[in-house]
């Protein structure tokens, strides 16, 4: 490849008031819907593609601001070279030294770059947006220190050819690509390299045989003799209409050319009649063949080098989950600097932590964060969160709860406090188990500035978890500091015995007897295990005042998941609206409420 795209910084673009990233080769922009991940990839086509359609919406406006025709949007690029294992080096090869010049090229201390500022302003004689390109002598920590050329400095034709771009989108159809000249697909079946000879024998080859056809298919002989007296009609006796059926010229190919997929042993049907993800993938593949056909041209010279870089909107669109790591694969595989955003934790969880850029929206504006590799804690935040929980990178909020209980019980609170899943807020609930659980969850939570809960026990060893992860990880001893998104139970109570404490023993007694089809459960369960050891060896004693509360919570214990849900269920379907959620599932959903500026939907008052 010979060079890198090492960083990119946009101001006043789109959603993107102030923005800085590094970019490496493997790039996967991550985060909610309408974060702006579309608007990076925009700013980076128009740096490095020189895209011209521009337009007053391209300009960051503020809540409340009104647009100054004077504002402007700056994006600045720094390409860096690269060595033959695509390391950055020192020095441009003598290829991109001959093609960026003198004119672009300038050198610091890491040695040196050629920095790209396309400035986008309002140009009053054309009465639109243009955008100017300006040469970086100085690559600053921000705009403001960074030191630019006054005069415009000019693209040379080769810096236009060998810098491309290749964009899709997540619409991307191959049945659409078909027609379109101006699509990968089009550009490569409507090239070749034959001679001028062979191109015009196959050409009046492909003329008899649309002649063969007209002429021995009676309706088109009669179709095309009907149509032709249009010449006559427009008073031009030598116009002359013809039908085609196949295409006559070589560089017209793709007009009638399709694809067919044939299944196993079933009939081959065309393209169009398969399902999107099929048609979204080919439509890739087509433009890998088109990279891998211009790659093959530049093989015949031998100095010749070429950067590619594919950016691309959400690759798994319409695929199971199967194929998107099989897409996403091809995509690691394709020759150039990947830049990707996606919504799916699969292709996530294949790719290096290193490689994802983290995408959010605050108060209408972008922000963006790379993840920091740490070779200490990448392995465990790999294998207990991303390889199997990367949706919680897609979180507006991520809740940390003790065990599978809480896990399982929360949900239906939620629902019944917000009036909604929590999937519908972007919310996260998480089983982290304890002890060294909280840990790899508030790491990540960290580096990519993701509200988090922790939901606990108030027991000793739970509180000296949480309490040495915080720790560990924000510099805060909650033990000295109250953090509100610490909520933890009181008087050394678990989930369980919160519920008994905090009077819900009929209640529950009840929805048990209920799910084991048998009234006198409860009381059967008291009578054959009083007086048996429990699991810590301490022997159970429930014939005394709180013997009954006991034996509750003994069998809640032994029974987590079982009743957890049930019990749930039956505590927010009581007639006392104001005891549906119990306190302090209260006190966590009200934290939660304030730090998503949102409201609850219960009609009585939380009351604390």
């Amino acid at each position: 490849m010979g060079i890198l795209l090492s960083k990119v910084r946009v101001s006043n673009f789109r959603s993107i008031e102030s923005m800085a990233i590094d970019l490496g080769i493997e790039n996967l922009l991550i985060g909610q819907n309408n974060t702006g991940k579309t608007n990076f990839l925009r700013a980076i086509s128009i740096a490095v593609a020189g895209v011209t359609d521009i337009t007053e919406n391209d300009i960051f406006v503020a809540q409340g601001e009104r647009l100054d025709k004077t504002k402007k949007a700056i994006i600045d690029i720094v390409f860096k070279p690269t060595d033959g294992n695509g390391e950055v080096c020192r020095e441009f090869s003598e290829y991109w030294t001959y093609a960026f010049t003198e004119s672009w090229i300038s050198t610091d201390i890491d040695g040196s770059f050629v920095g790209i500022r396309t400035v986008i302003s309002y140009d009053v004689l054309r009465d639109g947006y243009v955008t100017v390109r300006y040469r970086i002598t100085k690559w600053g920590d921000d705009e403001s220190t960074t030191t630019v050329e006054n005069t415009r400095t000019p693209f040379t034709d080769d810096m236009r050819s060998f810098l491309q771009t290749y964009y899709m989108d997540a619409n991307r159809d191959i049945v659409n690509d078909l027609r379109n000249r101006k699509s990968y697909f089009g550009r490569i079946t409507s090239s070749h390299d034959m001679d001028d000879n062979k191109v015009a024998e196959i050409e009046k080859q492909l003329s008899e045989v649309n002649e063969l056809i007209i002429k021995n298919i009676p309706s088109l002989q009669q179709t095309k003799e009907r149509i032709s007296a249009i010449g006559k009609t427009m008073g031009t006796d030598s116009s002359s209409v013809e039908i085609e059926p196949l295409a006559r010229k070589l560089s017209d190919l793709n007009k009638g050319m399709d694809i067919v997929m044939q299944d196993g042993a079933a009939a081959s049907f065309p393209i169009s009649q398969h399902g999107s993800g099929t048609r979204s993938w080919i439509s890739f593949l087509t433009l890998a063949a088109f990279v891998e056909n211009q790659n093959e041209k530049l093989k015949a010279d031998d100095n010749a080098e070429q950067y590619f870089v594919l950016t691309m909107e959400e690759p798994e669109s319409h695929l199971h989950p199967q194929a998107q790591r099989q897409l996403f694969d091809q995509i690691s595989r394709f020759p150039g600097q990947k830049i990707v955003s996606t919504h799916s934790p699969y292709v996530v969880a294949q790719s290096a932590l290193g490689n994802v850029i983290h995408f959010s929206k605050r108060e209408g504006k972008t922000t963006a964060i790379r993840y920091i590799a740490d070779t200490q804690d990448d392995q465990k935040i790999f294998r207990e969160v991303i390889n199997t929980r990367a949706d919680l990178l897609f979180a507006s909020a991520i809740i940390l709860c003790e065990g599978i209980t809480e896990e399982l019980a929360l949900p239906i609170f939620f629902r019944e406090y917000f009036g909604c899943a929590p999937f519908s807020l972007g919310v996260n609930i998480v089983g982290a188990g304890g002890k060294d659980g909280y840990k790899p969850f508030l790491s990540l939570s960290k580096q990519f500035n993701i509200p988090w809960f922790i939901f606990g026990d108030g027991e000793k060893e739970a509180k000296n978890s949480a309490r040495t992860a915080i720790r560990n990880i924000y510099n805060v001893d909650i033990k000295k500091v109250a953090l509100p998104n610490v909520i933890m139970f009181g008087s050394g109570d678990d989930y369980e015995k919160h519920l008994v404490h905090a009077g819900y023993t009929d209640i529950i007694i009840q929805s048990i007897c209920e799910l084991e089809e048998d009234d006198e459960f409860f009381e059967k369960y008291m009578r054959t295990h009083h007086g048996n050891p429990r699991k810590g060896g301490s022997i159970r004693n429930y014939w005394h005042e709180e013997g009954r509360n006991e034996a509750l919570i003994d069998l809640c214990h032994e029974r987590k998941t079982k009743y957890a849900q049930n019990i749930a269920s039956s505590l927010v379907s009581q007639s006392d609206k104001s005891k549906r959620v119990p306190p302090t599932v209260k006190l966590l959903f009200s934290a939660l409420a304030t730090k998503l500026g949102v409201g609850n939907v219960s009609s009585e008052e939380v009351d604390e």
